[in-house]
């Protein structure tokens, strides 16, 4: 059997289409067309990035551990074996109430933001220091080891939460009641602080909750050694925990073989305040990714698999570019016919 890359773009679904233009759609992105004409569309439940980690590590799916977020925060973890269980990575969020539930807004990390950001991490470490550890791990990220309680696993990536309602995972908070306890604690303290006081007096919205995810111990076995293109660094941190040797999106080309390719930038994009840029990077994700991973499927030598959290995933074959019969399309007729 060929080699398999499996490309992850969670969020290429999700783009304003209407702002792109049926153009540029059509005309600037042919190796993404190419693969949308040939490619076979497969039904799909992973939605999430953890899901889709999951799915294409070849984890179980529908079930738990894949109904759980990936356990990303163990790979910070000194001892595995006592502390993996205890560990999850946070931000800081505002929690914005809506008429019958919370959505998830991002705080900034610009300068401002960080410095508010770190006091009020320093001060809730102070406070609650008898019932956690907590450290920073990269710029606005921060680590917590848990001292009495289990790590709840049931939160995803906060990138799958941004602009959502955050209602189902708080409800699922409840069934651990030492976890929901402290987690309330935690809110309002943040709510109770005068930097965030002093942020509404700026008209700045508070910084009134924690995001937390990558909760959970040891995963299921690898069946094969994937090859990992990436370039987050906490995914990346994660997949040295596997014993997987993650590379750069940069490194990719067409000598690839049998890995796994996620490039988060689109999904970051949607999710920052202003959305710029699109056509530029999509360009880039088409040229640098997308065109060198399908010459080497021409050539007979790779299967491909484009995972994006779309009701569908797209399976292109080596020899699917025979099918010269197939009409041609893009983004916008796959969106139009999953509507």
């Amino acid at each position: 059997m060929p080699d398999r890359i499996q490309i992850l773009l969670p969020g290429l679904f999700d783009l304003p289409l209407d702002e792109l233009g049926s153009t540029f759609l059509r005309d600037r992105l042919p190796g993404l067309n190419r693969l949308l004409r040939y490619a076979s569309p497969r039904s799909n439940r992973a939605f999430s990035i953890d899901a889709m980690l999951q799915a294409a590590l070849g984890w179980p799916t529908g079930e738990p551990p894949a109904s759980a977020g990936l356990p990303l925060a163990r790979a910070w973890a000194e001892n595995p074996a006592r502390d993996g269980d205890h560990l999850l990575l946070f931000e800081a969020i505002h929690l914005r109430p809506d008429l019958h539930s919370a959505v998830v807004i991002p705080v900034e990390k610009n300068d401002s933001e960080l410095k508010d950001i770190g006091r009020l991490i320093n001060d809730l470490s102070d406070l609650f220091k008898v019932d956690c550890d907590i450290s920073a791990v990269t710029s606005g990220v921060f680590l917590m080891r848990l001292n009495a309680c289990a790590a709840p696993t049931h939160y995803p990536h906060i990138l799958s939460v941004l602009g959502k309602t955050a209602n189902p995972y708080m409800e699922q908070s409840r069934a651990n009641l030492a976890w929901y306890r402290l987690l309330n604690e935690m809110q309002m303290f943040l709510h109770q602080h005068a930097i965030n006081e002093h942020r509404l007096q700026q008209g700045k919205r508070p910084v009134n909750s924690l995001w937390f995810w990558g909760g959970g111990g040891q995963p299921p076995a690898l069946q094969k050694h994937h090859g990992w293109f990436c370039d987050d660094a906490l995914l990346n941190r994660f997949a040295e925990s596997l014993a997987l040797r993650p590379r750069s999106l940069g490194e990719l080309n067409e000598n690839i073989q049998d890995g796994i390719v996620i490039d988060l930038r689109l999904l970051l994009a949607l999710k920052s305040p202003q959305i710029e840029g699109l056509e530029t990077l999509l360009g880039e994700i088409d040229r640098r990714i997308l065109l060198p991973v399908l010459d080497t499927a021409a050539r007979g030598r790779l299967a491909v698999t484009l995972r994006a959290g779309f009701d569908l995933d797209f399976e292109l074959g080596p020899s699917a570019h025979l099918r010269f019969w197939r009409r041609e399309k893009n983004l916008a007729d796959w969106s139009a016919s999953a509507q």
